[in-house]
């Protein structure tokens, strides 16, 4: 009785090793079958993974524009069955690591002036892209060919610190703000953590571009109350109100910087992109710029890259300010702003120190930016 068990025993436990070994490769195979037939009936002609990198260069008033991206992925997917977009988003220093251990995408969304157009591959034609705001359609390309297709667009705000304002014996407002940044006032001195006495935190080449003399200091001065004024982003903006709205932060007030904005995200497809995926790479990018999804970009406090007809009432404060700012934005182009990035920002550090041949280089080289973004006819 006892050899009889240890041998049934024995066949259960064969039955069971067949079974492990035997059943992942079937279903593994029905699986692909379901899979190859879906695709029959759909017409796909792929299935697999688009990896998608984000590359952070700004962020919106609000939210996540990654997280924006992987909800029109998810929207794309139910259309397409099989066929999945990998949205990863990323500093560009997390980029350079895994651009280090081989890693590789297939569309980019990146910033301007990151990026050479040797990274990507001439954008196809689109019949949405023709929709495009005129002062950005022209502002992807290099040589002639479009090689970053412009999708968002935020804008930069002048700030200053109401309370510090009052002590200081300032008097800001939106029609005399730049005219008092160009007299350089003393109270708008500063110091922070060891830094050189400054009179502005924030961004050098907006600060240079609006003809200011002043020495800039980082806008963590700012934000944490030792600087009265600034020059900063959106995000900025929309961090110290909801910090308000928090019990926490100071009171302050914003106005929007007009016309230039270099704050601009784009879409381009990696030069390593396989042929079976360009065909829904460009349905994904044209499905980034239809009307619908468009308009939810402003549920991040972005711009649109395509005219949207506007309903009254519907924005307020700062970001209605920004989009009649930029109602005729002028962008420089993505692509050549990269190459210059390094000699704009010195030019502008010696512009903002007083030097005019400086300045007039910045100018010069900047026009050059802005009539290869289409801006100056």
């Amino acid at each position: 009785m006892k050899g009889r068990a240890w041998f049934l025993r024995g066949i259960g436990a064969a039955l069971i090793l067949l079974y492990l070994f035997v059943m992942p490769g079937y279903i593994g195979q029905q699986r692909q079958e379901h899979t190859l037939k879906r695709q029959q009936e759909t017409g796909e002609t792929f299935s697999g993974i688009i990896n998608l990198w984000h590359i952070v260069g700004f962020k919106p008033y609000q939210g996540s524009l990654g997280t924006w991206l992987s909800d029109r992925a998810a929207s794309f997917e139910k259309d397409h069955f099989g066929v999945f977009i990998n949205v990863t988003a990323m500093t560009q220093e997390e980029y350079q690591a895994r651009i280090q251990r081989g890693e590789r995408a297939d569309i980019y969304s990146f910033p301007l002036g990151w990026g050479y157009p040797e990274l990507f591959q001439p954008l196809p034609e689109m019949e949405a892209a023709a929709s495009l705001l005129p002062e950005l359609a022209h502002t992807g390309q290099a040589e002639g060919a479009a090689y970053g297709l412009p999708y968002a667009m935020s804008g930069y705000f002048f700030l200053v610190n109401s309370g510090l304002e009052q002590e200081r014996g300032l008097s800001f407002r939106q029609d005399n703000w730049l005219e008092i940044l160009k007299t350089a006032p003393e109270g708008l001195e500063y110091t922070y953590e060891g830094e050189e006495s400054s009179m502005l935190a924030g961004e050098m080449l907006p600060a240079a571009l609006l003809g200011l003399e002043v020495k800039m200091g980082f806008y963590d001065g700012f934000k944490n109350q030792a600087a009265v004024a600034a020059l900063s982003d959106a995000r900025a903006v929309g961090d110290l109100e909801r910090q308000q709205q928090d019990g926490k932060g100071f009171v302050f007030r914003a106005w929007a910087l007009g016309d230039y904005t270099d704050l601009v995200q784009y879409m381009g497809i990696s030069r390593q992109a396989e042929a079976g995926k360009l065909p829904y790479i460009q349905a994904f990018l044209e499905l980034l710029i239809d009307p619908e999804n468009q308009a939810k970009l402003e549920e991040l406090g972005l711009l649109p890259a395509i005219p949207l007809e506007k309903e009254p009432g519907v924005k307020t404060g700062a970001l209605a300010e920004m989009e009649e700012a930029l109602a005729s934005p002028q962008v420089p182009n993505a692509f050549l702003y990269q190459r210059y990035k390094e000699t704009l920002q010195s030019l502008a550090q010696q512009a903002l120190a007083g030097e005019g041949d400086a300045r007039k280089d910045l100018e010069s080289r900047m026009k050059e930016l802005l009539e290869q973004g289409g801006q100056i006819q």
